[in-house]
């Protein structure tokens, strides 16, 4: 659907603002938290992206049979995404907890080059669900 350079923090109101416009534009599908739960997780994963690993970032968003995929591309392939559930309030390190928790599925994989991190959001008979399933970051 549609792709987004990211070389500073300050960029992401402006992709989560276009996120917003692109997600409801699927005609005759009721969303349900989907554009928030996608916005606030490449927030998060962009955030991520350029905290550990530098610019630039790339954010893709792709859609496809009733489907949504969130990207997050970095350079940072010697880093392995973590989910901290112990650290203390303030000190950072939830933003894959949180994406966990809005995602359907969360993930990621490595090339030579980059290092993707994706989640994926479900439309079903117009109302976004969530699997039961542990989420496989």
């Amino acid at each position: 659907m549609r792709s987004w350079p990211l070389l500073a923090v300050d960029e992401l109101a402006g992709i989560r603002d276009d996120l917003g416009a692109v997600i409801p534009g699927r005609p005759g599908t009721r969303l349900e938290g989907v554009p928030e739960s996608v916005m606030l997780v490449a927030s998060e994963l962009a955030t991520n992206a350029l905290s550990y690993a530098g610019e630039p970032a790339l954010v893709r968003l792709s859609a496809r049979d009733g489907e949504y995929l969130l990207e997050v591309v970095d350079r940072a392939t010697d880093r392995v995404p973590e989910r901290v559930a112990d650290r203390p309030s303030g000190q950072g390190g939830f933003g894959l907890l949180l994406a966990a928790r809005l995602a359907d599925t969360i993930g990621w994989f490595r090339t030579a080059t980059a290092k993707h991190v994706w989640a994926r959001f479900t439309v079903r008979c117009g109302v976004h669900t969530r699997d039961q399933a542990e989420p496989a970051v």
